[in-house]
């Protein structure tokens, strides 16, 4: 269970016994006990608060297979089990100690003092869970502790992969063959088609800014990153004409209100016209489909024998950002004929998108 450190928890149930025993062995020091009933008492209680703790540590276990850890219901039934455990433990812990002599080591003296001694197993019973919320409150500071750093390790491994994926889409985008590709193309409308060399450019300046301006940012809206992978589609079209088709299905009533990891949809886009052949016999589809909670793109399979240099990287970047995201990887399906990515919609601009 990754989200419980169990390694630590270990480790302080094992410590913090100690700690006990060092304290009560000094304690009975001073009362002038002798050596053995010392190491006896301070043994003993340090054993109990050992066996809570590898008790509660177990239960965390158990639960976290069976109910969401970290939920309501969880934290309800693991402080009832604690506790209703803890009453069963120290109820036989008692019988046991009464019926030896271990309750002279074990029994305070000034149970002594009370006459009836009924009232001795209750006193017992709220000294065990003493004890036991000893236990929790320090098991819940290392799980605390852990989830915190888990949490900075994983918006660290964030930003860097945020990082690099806008560090390599502006190389790639921004790299002298991408502009002097624009610019060829930008020169040769202007001579035959000066509106739609116009139209170009303002496609191409759009695009040069969104990817600049939306550098430092993890997560835009859909809108936003749809414009992006607009004008970078109307770009290629111009390039491509008739070779290139491409259908958006999105409702754009609801799309501010929807957010996708900054340059999510943009590479997958380039990705299939990168790896696919486009002729005006056989254009290349593609579709971009809202699905449920899923953005998926979808293009007909027809690659080239001999595809554009490429580091690969680009799918896994984005699986490792969706990861860390929203805790599920892109989905991917090749059927030989269409090959298909969908990605989750996050629905809000924070940080955090697990369920």
């Amino acid at each position: 269970m990754k989200n419980i450190p169990v390694r630590s928890l270990i480790r302080v149930s094992i410590i913090g016994p100690l700690g006990v025993a060092i304290i009560v062995a000094l304690t009975s020091s001073v009362k002038e006990y002798s050596l053995n009933i010392v190491l006896l008492k301070s043994g003993l209680i340090s054993l109990g608060i050992l066996i809570m703790g590898l008790y509660n540590i177990g239960l965390m276990l158990w639960l976290a297979n069976r109910i969401a850890y970290g939920s309501r219901k969880y934290k309800i039934v693991r402080f009832t089990l604690s506790f209703a455990g803890a009453a069963l433990f120290n109820h036989l812990l008692f019988r046991i100690v009464m019926e030896t002599e271990l309750k002279n080591y074990v029994i305070p003296e000034w149970y002594g003092l009370i006459r009836n001694r009924s009232v001795w197993p209750v006193l017992f019973l709220i000294h065990g869970f003493v004890g036991n919320i000893m236990v929790l409150i320090l098991q819940n500071y290392i799980t605390l502790l852990h989830a915190k750093n888990h949490a900075e390790l994983e918006n660290a491994r964030l930003k860097f992969a945020n990082t690099e994926a806008i560090n390599q889409l502006l190389r790639q985008q921004i790299h002298p063959h991408f502009l002097f590709n624009a610019l060829n193309t930008l020169k040769s409308l202007i001579r035959r088609h000066p509106e739609k060399a116009e139209e170009y450019l303002i496609h191409l300046s759009d695009f040069l800014r969104a990817s600049i301006s939306n550098g430092q940012r993890n997560i835009i809206s859909l809108r936003d990153e749809l414009k992006i992978s607009m004008d970078y589609l109307e770009m290629q079209q111009v390039r491509a004409g008739a070779a290139l088709k491409f259908d958006i299905r999105i409702d754009q009533q609801q799309m501010s209100d929807k957010w996708l990891p900054a340059f999510s949809l943009q590479p997958l886009l380039e990705n299939a016209i990168k790896h696919n052949v486009l002729t005006a016999e056989e254009p290349l589809y593609l579709e971009v489909i809202e699905e449920g909670d899923y953005l998926k793109v979808v293009n007909n399979l027809q690659l080239k024998n001999i595809t554009e240099a490429s580091t690969g990287s680009g799918l896994m970047n984005l699986s490792e950002r969706y990861r860390m995201l929203a805790g599920e990887d892109i989905l991917i399906d090749d059927d030989g004929k269409t090959f298909t990515v969908k990605i989750k919609i996050l629905q809000h601009a924070g940080g955090y998108h697990r369920g």
